[in-house]
């Protein structure tokens, strides 16, 4: 009997992502950082995923039994993880904000090709097509996600 590493790979990629969040975050900011990533990071990879990867066809997820619609089920929460990190670092500066950005997208294409070698993700037109799309896609999406916290961070109650 062999056992589909998809079963292992991702619930363990949202747990190892997970725990930091619960050891960095304090207890009492961890529900305003659970919205933020849960809309910033969850929600908007789901919809990229319909998007990019499922419309345009620019990558796939070979994911196995846990999967619905193309995504695997833990990979937006695995993102959630990610944007709670991501924004709860924040820094302030913008010197250091851009590397900061430019870092995490560097991060999520890396896990982007740890999945590939893997075989759980491929890039449908290429490694380098796919990279600079990716790329592209996470600077966006990190710096839009840092200017909507900056926004309505204060504004929500806690």
């Amino acid at each position: 009997m062999t056992i589909d590493l998809n079963f292992i790979f991702w619930p363990g990629l949202a747990i190892a992502l997970g725990i930091p969040t619960l050891i960095f975050i304090p207890r009492q900011e961890y529900k305003k950082f659970l919205i933020f990533g849960f809309v910033l990071g969850g929600v908007i990879d789901v919809m990229t995923i319909i998007f990019i990867g499922n419309l345009l066809g620019e990558f796939s997820y070979i994911a196995g039994p846990l999967e619905a619609f193309g995504i695997p089920v833990f990979i937006p929460i695995a993102f959630t993880f990610v944007w709670m990190l991501f924004l709860f670092f924040l820094p302030f500066r913008i010197e250091f904000l851009v590397p900061y950005i430019i870092g995490f997208s560097g991060f999520a294409v890396m896990l982007g090709f740890v999945e590939q070698n893997l075989g759980f993700f491929k890039f449908n037109y290429g490694d380098t097509h796919g990279v600079i799309a990716t790329i592209i896609t996470f600077v966006v999406w990190f710096t839009g996600s840092a200017l909507v916290y900056r926004n309505y961070y204060n504004k929500l109650p806690a």
